[in-house]
Formats: C-alpha cells, structure tokens, sequence
C-alpha cells in the first residue's frame, strides 16, 4: 500500500542509526527507500521496518563512493514525486594522523559525507520545492564544531555539511521545505570501530545510545525544527553561538586593516 505521508529515502541504512530510522519512518507510516552495501542486511532491515507498520520497502544496493552507483540512485530520488523525505545518513571516517591516512580513505570520507550528501540534496531539491513540501535530513556532529587532530577530514566534512544545510535553509525559507540538521555526540555504533578508533577509547559519558538519537531527531522531525542537538541540555548554547559567529562575520566583513595590521 501507498501511505499519503510519501517515501522516505535512508542512505546507510543496512544498520545502527539507519536501521532504527527506517524502523521509525515506517512506524509514522512512511514507505521506505532503503540504500546501503549489503543486501543481505538491506532486506533484515526492511523486514524489520515492515513489522512496524505495513509499508512499502524498496531497497537499493549502492556504494555511494562509486560515480555509476550515485549516479543511479540520483536517477531513482530525482524523479519521483512520492518522495518527501531523504535522510543522509551516510557517514564515512578514518581515525589517524593525517600524513598517514591512504589517499583511498580520504577519498572515502570526502566522496559520502560531502559528495553523495550534496548530489542527493540537489536530486530531490527542485521537485520538494516544486511540490511546495519536503523535508532534507542531514547527520553532522559535534565535531563539526570541535576540530579533534587525527579525524581532520571527518571533522571537516561534518563542517562543511553544517555550513552547507545553514545556506540551504536561507535559500527554502518560506517555500515549505525542512532543512534540518542533526548534530549528535559520539554514537554507539560500529562507525568507530570501522574508523579505526574503537568506541571503548571514547569517554562512556560521552557516547549515546543510538535509539536515543534516533528517537530525539525524529521528534525533532516531526515538530520541524531546523536543528536538533539530541545532546544539547540548554538550546539557548546554539542560539548564543550563533550571536557570536554572527558578530565575528560582521566584524570581518570590513575592506580596511585592523589597526595591528596597518602600516
């Protein structure tokens, strides 16, 4: 059956915060694109999505580090108008010196959390805004915000995911599509372990269980709120945060030297 709430698209959602996403969506009646890697695990997750609720569940093995699998799953998300969701939930990382990490896994980390994110934006983007409703849900961190040495390009990427879903909100704003960005702590899942840095090396107080992250942002999805910092005791942080960055632009946004540069 066809549920009037639309699709939604789940990118890596073969397990931890994808899976419990796609068990959620499918709870609030959503049909389900499922995208990830294996689809031995696409197909428990989408068994397990459809006891919740008796949804449709397509799934969709693609390695969103090839050009030719992007590329098809763009093709699937850009045309269709069932479509009202996307999470990018995708995330890739390697934990090591700099210097030391193989160009492969650069490529690795840059090519999921910045390019599939961006190019899978931009395919369901016109139709949302065409339609006049649609909601873009993109998994950044804390270390967007907390540059931590030996995960540079991770922390960059979830900076850039940041910046880049803070224009996009600028440029939606009262055409009725949701930007939202989701800003956890460290998650207990096995994202770690592939990353080469053991969530057990992490401090236990730190690191949330993932059925509470998911169970938060999707709260935050339903009410529409543009940030959701699962984690974050007192929002007026983010609020004065933002006071100052803004204070710190307009500060630089001056064409004459500051008078310790001047001659």
């Amino acid at each position: 059956m066809s549920d009037p709430k639309g699709t939604a698209v789940v990118t890596g959602a073969t397990g931890g915060v994808g899976a419990l996403y796609a068990a959620g969506l499918a709870e609030r009646g959503y049909d389900l694109v499922l995208v990830g890697r294996q689809q031995k695990t696409l197909d428990a997750v989408a068994k397990a999505a459809k006891k919740k609720k008796d949804v449709n569940v397509e799934t969709i093995v693609a390695n969103l580090t090839e050009a030719k699998d992007l590329a098809r799953l763009e093709a699937r998300i850009s045309g269709d108008p069932a479509i009202t969701v996307l999470i990018n939930n995708a995330g890739a990382a390697s934990f090591g010196p700099f210097a030391k990490l193989t160009s492969e896994a650069l490529d690795e980390t840059t090519a999921v959390n910045i390019t599939a994110l961006t190019r899978l934006t931009h395919a369901v983007l016109p139709g949302f805004l065409a339609r006049g409703a649609g909601s873009i849900v993109n998994i950044a961190s804390v270390l967007a915000f907390h540059p931590w040495p030996e995960f540079a390009v991770y922390n960059a990427s979830k900076a850039y995911v940041v910046s880049f879903s803070q224009a996009l909100q600028g440029e939606v704003a009262g055409k009725g599509v949701l930007v939202q960005v989701v800003t956890p702590p460290a998650v207990d899942t096995d994202f770690w372990s592939k990353a080469g840095l053991p969530v057990s090396n992490l401090p236990a107080g730190a690191v949330m269980k993932p059925q509470h992250l998911v169970d938060a942002a999707l709260k935050g999805l339903d009410r529409g709120e543009p940030w959701v910092f699962p984690s974050l005791p007192e929002p007026s942080l983010w609020d004065d945060f933002q006071k100052t960055r803004q204070a710190l632009v307009g500060g630089l946004m001056n064409g004459a030297p500051a008078a310790r540069y001047a001659a």
